[in-house]
């Protein structure tokens, strides 16, 4: 490397694709020795999400790029060697990133003047987190239970929600009924309409990568409304629904005792040809029963899941409210099906997932924890607005910023969009 220019880039090269290709190319056309700093699997895990291609497998792969002259490690500011350390050992003269964005580690770099940073065109606008998203869009709660066994799934009512619980790992969105009315100043009592659950799916749908299951309640109506609720969630992208067999007007089964259900035979046709109607074979029906929950007792609730999973349900939730967690546990004792069971420990969260899991549930719903923990949060902010007459204290203690709002929003390809067609 002895006089020549240094040229630097780095990457996580996972799922290697054209963007990637480009960019070597034309940081190599800026100097004559071309270094590639590659992130390590437990680095990429920190700022995206674990590596489909380990470490060293990505390595050959990108050494076998004729532009390139070598491969090293490359830790960021995480752990050593970091960029820094890399850029400083290597003499580096120009550090290169595309032009969609600049890490602050490159500003940095370059305000220390350790070397001159370059931006170069990004051709095609191709990321590795857009192919997955992709990819991901096409995997369903049933492939995904194939693949994992066992999934948590949390509420989202809004868009940055969703994207929240796609950043912290979970393994799906539920959109709760209870939630969704809520919401729109309704009680969960049958008021809030098919078209208004779709609205509040969709924009959750478009955000996410992850499969989102929506609680229909009792379907809006009878079988003709089913059929069309079936047609119109997965018209849409969802990856399944859950049914529940309450007769309308329903009552959400938290509160309240025993009340009369639909007969068995009637929600197990509701099932029947909601399974007919759908278009695809991965589209998932739930089919819950408020048996237990509503005093009727473990056998009539085993009973009715039973005929539920005849009826064709993928599916089968069995509510509780009993606060011990007790009956929720003796549950899957019960069950000889190999359907998976759904669980959802609104009334005994002290209970762990690993401990529902192990009961022998394989699913399960946290259903309206980031709604209530935002009726909290805006509820003690304001107090704090009211005593101090002013935002301040709120802003000073808020660990989200404008920004991280900004971020949980498309604003890149907002932002590309009008780069490549000349409106900014």
């Amino acid at each position: 490397m002895k006089n020549k220019k240094v040229v630097y880039a780095t990457m996580g090269g996972d799922l290697f694709h054209r963007g990637h290709l480009e960019l070597i190319k034309k940081a190599k056309k800026l100097g004559d020795f071309l270094i590639i700093g590659l992130h390590p699997d437990d680095v990429i895990k920190r700022y995206k999400r674990e590596p489909l291609i380990p470490f060293e497998d990505r390595k050959k792969i990108i050494e076998s790029i004729r532009e390139v002259d070598k491969v090293v490690e490359d830790c960021m500011d995480l752990r050593e060697p970091t960029m820094f350390d890399n850029l400083k050992k290597y003499k580096v003269s120009i550090a290169v990133h595309g032009d969609d964005w600049l890490p602050p580690l490159y500003k940095k770099a370059e305000e220390q003047k350790l070397c001159r940073v370059v931006q170069v065109e990004c051709y095609p606008y191709i990321t590795t987190t857009k192919l997955l998203q992709e990819i991901r869009r096409t995997k369903r709660l049933n492939y995904l239970l194939e693949k994992k066994k066992k999934l948590v799934i949390v509420s989202a009512g809004d868009a940055i929600t969703a994207k929240l619980i796609e950043e912290a790992e979970f393994d799906g969105i539920w959109v709760s009924g209870f939630e969704a009315s809520a919401r729109l100043g309704l009680a969960d009592n049958g008021c809030i309409t098919m078209t208004e659950m779709l609205n509040a799916a969709k924009t959750i749908v478009d955000a996410t990568s992850l499969p989102v299951l929506v609680d229909v309640d009792n379907g809006y109506g009878g079988l003709h409304n089913f059929i069309r609720t079936v047609k119109e969630f997965e018209k849409i992208g969802c990856s399944g629904i859950c049914v529940e067999d309450n007769i309308f007007p329903k009552i959400n089964s938290l509160w309240g005792g025993k009340i009369p259900l639909l007969s068995m035979e009637e929600h197990g046709a509701k099932i029947r040809v909601g399974k007919d109607a759908q278009k695809t074979k991965d589209f998932v029906i739930v089919a819950r029963t408020e048996a237990l929950i509503r005093g009727y007792g473990m056998a009539e609730a085993i009973k009715r899941a039973e005929h539920y999973v005849k009826s064709g349900a993928d599916m089968v939730l069995t509510h509780s409210r009993e606060s011990t967690g007790k009956e929720a546990l003796e549950i899957p004792k019960y069950w000889k099906s190999k359907i998976p069971l759904v669980i959802v420990p609104t009334k005994f969260p002290q209970l762990t997932n690993k401990q529902l899991f192990n009961a022998g549930f394989s699913v399960i719903v946290l259903a309206n924890q980031t709604e209530r923990v935002k009726i909290k949060a805006i509820r003690e902010s304001l107090k704090i607005i009211k005593k101090h007459d002013s935002v301040y204290p709120v802003e000073k203690e808020l660990s989200a910023t404008l920004d991280d709002m900004r971020d949980l929003t498309p604003i890149r390809e907002v932002e590309e969009i009008d780069r490549r067609y000349g409106t900014r």
